[in-house]
């Protein structure tokens, strides 16, 4: 009689957001601002599908996106992009987002509050950051 062998299952690391461990899929994946998906969705070509989850993909962007044009989302990528120590997931958080100051960011950003997280910003510069994107987002055209 043959005993039946154990097949050791590979140590695939678990998924944490929180932690910015979003599964292999999204090691090298960049992240899109709302803005810049309702962009592309609203210039998609005239072959756009009709079903539910595209339209309310839609109908989710339009809502919730934070800058009105190309322009605008371009100019707050740029200026989050300048921040070397903010990994993309927490530089479009912060875009999509728009927290009024860094209290607020750091509480509705997880990653941002662990003490290995890798953004090692000071409040003051997140601060100015943040205000920064609050003007653009107040004077867009």
């Amino acid at each position: 009689m043959t005993t039946p062998r154990l097949r050791h299952r590979p140590n695939t690391e678990e998924e944490d957001a929180s932690a910015l461990r979003l599964g292999p899929e999204f090691n090298n994946a960049g992240c899109l601002l709302i803005s810049e998906v309702k962009y592309l969705l609203e210039n998609r070509d005239k072959d756009a599908p009709d079903t539910v989850v595209y339209n309310k993909t839609v109908e989710y962007v339009k809502t919730f996106a934070k800058f009105n044009t190309t322009d605008s989302a371009s100019a707050v990528r740029e200026t989050l992009r300048r921040e070397t120590a903010l990994t993309q997931f927490e530089t479009a958080q912060i875009a999509n987002l728009c927290p009024a100051d860094a209290e607020e960011a750091k509480s509705i950003i997880p990653s941002s509050t662990r003490p290995k997280s890798l953004v090692k910003i000071d409040d003051d510069r997140l601060q100015a950051l943040l205000d920064e994107i609050q003007t653009m987002r107040k004077f867009q055209s």
